[in-house]
């Protein structure tokens, strides 16, 4: 994003023709969503309604920067970006084509490098606002439960569970509906739960397997 803003501030100049220029001038196009096909090699700033462009979820008027690298199909897409205060936009087209492609929400980084999709004021380094999908994900955390498998670890008897679970309505050691619903889940420290919970539960079926041997002798 960052390096996007210094290539714009650099060619922005150019528009006016002259190495002194100090403004540039720009077009109240505001009615008019002009297709790829309208610019040829050529830059163009223009004022535009983001209801007539097409950009959802927007603030309603936008300052549109266009880049027409080539005049025909040689020079690859044409490039637009809105400006406008719910962000930065981006869509692009194929020379001489009737239509734009859709609209794109540029990454958002807030002042303190959190980096937003989908959302203008991301909390977190990552902040998504929707789903995500992909073929893998790692997730690094630390205190993995193998201590449950030391000796001096005080296995929770099922009697006890079962109060808990009597009185508080879910398992112990594992945040409420309510609060998952709220604050959301740290998917290393769940799996980490989860687990925790799996070797507790071999543990009793170990014992089990033993009170049983031994009944059965």
């Amino acid at each position: 994003m960052k390096k996007l803003i210094i290539i714009i501030l650099f060619i922005l100049p150019a528009l006016k023709g002259s190495a002194q220029a100090t403004y540039v001038a720009i077009q109240d196009t505001r009615t008019v969503n002009n297709p790829p096909s309208d610019f040829k090699s050529r830059l163009a700033l223009d004022f535009k309604e983001n209801s007539v462009i097409g950009v959802a979820n927007a603030d309603r008027y936008a300052a549109v920067l266009t880049i027409a690298p080539w005049h025909d199909f040689s020079g690859g897409q044409n490039h637009q970006l809105s400006f406008n205060a719910s962000g930065v936009f981006y869509r692009v087209g194929n020379h001489g084509a009737p239509e734009w492609q859709s609209w794109r929400k540029v990454l958002v980084e807030s002042s303190n490098g959190n980096v937003g999709i989908g959302t203008p004021s991301p909390t977190h380094k990552l902040s998504v606002n929707g789903n995500i999908r992909a073929h893998e994900i790692k997730v690094e955390t630390a205190n993995w439960p193998d201590y449950v498998f030391a000796k001096d670890y005080k296995l929770t008897s099922l009697q006890e569970t079962e109060f808990y679970i009597k009185k508080n309505g879910h398992l112990p050691g594992f945040p409420s509906a309510m609060e998952v619903e709220k604050n959301g889940v740290d998917l290393g420290e769940m799996n980490a739960k989860l687990l925790q919970k799996i070797e507790e539960l071999t543990l009793h079926l170990i014992q089990q397997a033993k009170a049983n041997e031994m009944q059965h002798k």
